[in-house]
């Protein structure tokens, strides 16, 4: 009985969890900041430039497990 306890706690404290996570999506869906297109091509670039940086630290971690 206990274990069955734990378990609906849990999965309420995710349902919270979820539910403020989707609350905050919703207030901040739309910008309310205007951005030139500068800003918008330096956020594209450093958007890539990260993904870019998490590839090379994926290949660099799998080449050294082999």
């Amino acid at each position: 009985m206990a274990r069955n306890s734990v378990y609906l706690w849990i999965k309420r404290g995710l349902g919270n969890f979820r539910d403020k996570i989707v609350e905050i999506n919703r207030r901040y869906a739309t910008p309310r900041v205007q951005m030139t297109p500068m800003v918008r091509f330096a956020l594209l670039f450093l958007r890539l430039y990260l993904i870019l940086l998490v590839g090379i630290l994926c290949y660099k971690f799998i080449s050294l497990l082999q």
